[in-house]
């Protein structure tokens, strides 16, 4: 059969091209058919296809699909994150990548995952059994190929023993470890990739968000954030809290840090934000957008929880004379020891504002973390009759919380 076919494509190939050009493309069809005869002569697909193995799809040698890496996965959904039904198995890097403003750049592989098959003791299940079919991305030679590559190296999501084959690549300029805590610090370099590269992950921002804290009545947010455009010195950074746009920063503050993991992007990328909001528990999630193209990017996520105040109105007394005296404990956390901002409101009209100044030695044994001067003993106006009287405390960052409310009969 192999004879057969060999002459048969010589003859064709005869009629069409010159005798170099014969030889070298017989090689070529002598070759399939010694390493693929049934692939090549009963598939439609190029000689140089069955001699690649492109991922069972009719490219030539020099396609991108024949070339053994995966897709990147913002070829397939227009995104640089892993596609649902995936999860990050492994990453390397390639250090002063031009990509990354002369820093370190990071790939993570994406595997698909297995759901209720086995792995044995490979660590990895097959296509069929995750119902990832290999070929090139889309179908298209140009595309690297996804689905086909069974392998993992193993830092990320070690709680998941069995992953199926790496369905496309996300690359980041932040640390694994950073963009995912799933994945450890174990480092793996592959030269091989440093220009690999796709149009859709151009001019993309990235950064890093490295504390999220109350700030007192306010949620804070510090990290840095990197516009890839060339010429432009910061990029915008947005505050999400729960979910609704709270606030937006230039990251232009300087962080010496990253001056030195990226030193082609220069020295000022550093944010810190301080948004006020209420006591209450915030998924705080920060946006970074391109000032060129509005591309924008998560960089990170946290959780704050704004701390209510503590104390408690203990008394408020008609003294006559249009008089109340107002005495009590309060405590901002924010401040730790320090004496907080207090405000008494009668029926709402501001009578008193100012830090509490008097020793309460019951409070300072009674609360962690409390000092000597939480308490409050305060004479205040109010017209005659039936009165509310109310403490609030008065944050740092301005944010007033009600502490505590009481009724008052004044003569």
């Amino acid at each position: 059969m192999s004879t057969r076919l060999v002459d048969r494509a010589a003859q064709l190939l005869a009629k069409r091209v010159d005798r170099r050009n014969f030889l070298g493309r017989t090689a070529v069809v002598g070759s399939a058919i010694a390493v693929a005869p049934l692939d090549y002569g009963l598939r439609p697909k190029s000689a140089y296809a069955a001699v690649c193995s492109c991922s069972g799809q009719p490219c030539t040698c020099g396609s991108l699909c024949c070339d053994g890496w995966t897709e990147f996965c913002c070829t397939l959904n227009g995104e640089n994150r892993c596609p649902d039904g995936t999860i990050a198995g492994g990453w390397w890097k390639v250090d002063g990548s031009q990509f990354c403003g002369g820093g370190p750049r990071y790939y993570l592989d994406c595997n698909a995952q297995c759901g209720s098959c086995g792995c044995g003791g490979s660590g990895v299940c097959s296509g069929s059994c995750s119902g990832t079919p290999c070929g090139c991305a889309h179908g298209d030679c140009n595309n690297r190929k996804t689905g086909c590559t069974r392998f993992r190296y193993g830092q990320c999501h070690q709680e998941i023993p069995c992953l199926g084959p790496i369905v496309c690549r996300t690359v980041t300029c932040v640390a694994p470890w950073i963009y995912d805590p799933a994945c450890g610090t174990a480092s793996r370099t592959s030269e091989a990739t440093r220009y690999h590269h796709r149009p859709c992950l151009d001019e993309e921002p990235f950064g890093n968000v490295d504390i999220t804290v109350d700030a007192g009545g306010a949620i804070r947010a510090v990290g840095w954030a990197i516009d890839r455009v060339p010429g432009v010195e910061a990029t915008h950074v947005q505050m999400f809290a729960n979910g609704n746009l709270v606030g937006t920063v230039l990251a232009d503050d300087p962080r010496p840090d990253i001056a030195a993991a990226f030193p082609n992007f220069g020295p000022n990328h550093g944010f810190d934000m301080t948004i006020p909001g209420p006591p209450g528990d915030y998924l705080v999630c920060i946006n970074a957008v391109d000032t060129d193209n509005s591309k924008a990017k998560w960089i990170g996520f946290g959780i704050a929880s704004v701390k209510a105040p503590q104390g408690t109105i203990d008394a408020a007394a008609p003294l006559g004379g249009g008089q109340l005296r107002v005495q009590g404990w309060a405590r901002d956390i924010s401040r730790g020891a320090s004496p907080a901002t207090i405000r008494i409101t009668v029926d709402g009209a501001v009578t008193f504002q100012g830090p509490t100044n008097v020793a309460r030695p019951d409070v300072a044994a009674g609360v962690a973390g409390a000092g000597p001067t939480h308490g409050f003993d305060r004479t205040v106006a109010a017209p005659a009759g039936a009165r509310t009287v109310c403490v609030d405390v008065v944050f740092t960052s301005g944010t007033v919380a009600q502490l505590d409310c009481t009724s008052a009969v004044v003569t």
